[in-house]
């Protein structure tokens, strides 16, 4: 039986991310079905997904070799949210153990555990939380998942979402779809989110275009930040 190893593929480099997501843009322009609506900073949140050693530490299980590519855009987006005084959430996969919240299913559909207390759960190097930036530990894939997400984001006022993280076909992408379902706007950065390989990329990118939100660059958000 396959495994995860036998799907990794490294397709970004920092010397071709650029590149490939001007490519990605072109490529998905088909699903875009209806014209970007303008992030207003004010009313958005920044959900930073699972960068965390577990996806982006090469040679862990869970790792994606394209994870610690788009370290440097997602430090962006933090900066731009940072400077604006908006909230920065960071939506982290953890257990408290195999036997308290793993079992039965997700324990032998997904047999590597992310146990809180090790660091499988500290931020990715290159990344950094700030004071008073909230961490939610999450226990299946989605972020709203039975955790106080939906709460937080309207005790900040958010109506818009900006999900970034890893990996792009799973926890980012199940978030965005539920974020939807609440009624919020969703902003999915191409450069902001990394995959195993660059067809399951394309596929959750192409998805959330069609179904869900707006797919958009780091450089996209960024600048909306500092529109006048």
């Amino acid at each position: 039986m396959a495994g995860i190893g036998e799907v990794v593929e490294h397709y970004i480099t920092t010397e071709t991310l650029e590149s490939k997501t001007g490519q990605w843009m072109q490529e998905i322009a088909a699903y875009r079905w209806r014209r970007s609506e303008i992030l207003e900073p004010a009313q958005s949140a920044l959900l930073v997904v699972d960068m965390t050693r577990a996806f982006v530490d090469p040679g862990r299980p869970l790792a994606s070799p394209n994870a610690a590519v788009i370290v440097t855009r997602i430090q962006q987006l933090l900066e731009a949210f940072r400077a604006a005084r908006r909230p920065v959430l960071w939506l982290i996969q953890g257990h408290h153990s195999v036997e308290a919240d793993r079992r039965p299913l997700l324990d032998s559909w997904w047999p590597t555990p992310i146990l809180e207390g090790t660091s499988d759960v500290e931020v990715a190097e290159g990344l950094s939380k700030e004071q008073g930036e909230k961490v939610i530990v999450k226990r299946r894939y989605s972020g709203f998942y039975q955790t106080d997400l939906e709460l937080t984001l309207r005790s900040f006022g958010a109506s818009s979402v900006v999900i970034c993280g890893v990996l792009t076909n799973v926890c980012p992408y199940l978030t965005a779809f539920d974020a939807f379902y609440r009624g919020f706007r969703v902003y999915y950065p191409a450069d902001g989110t990394a995959a195993l390989n660059e067809s399951l990329h394309l596929s959750a990118l192409s998805n959330i275009a069609a179904w869900a939100g707006h797919v958009v660059t780091c450089a996209e958000i960024r600048d909306w930040f500092v529109a006048p």
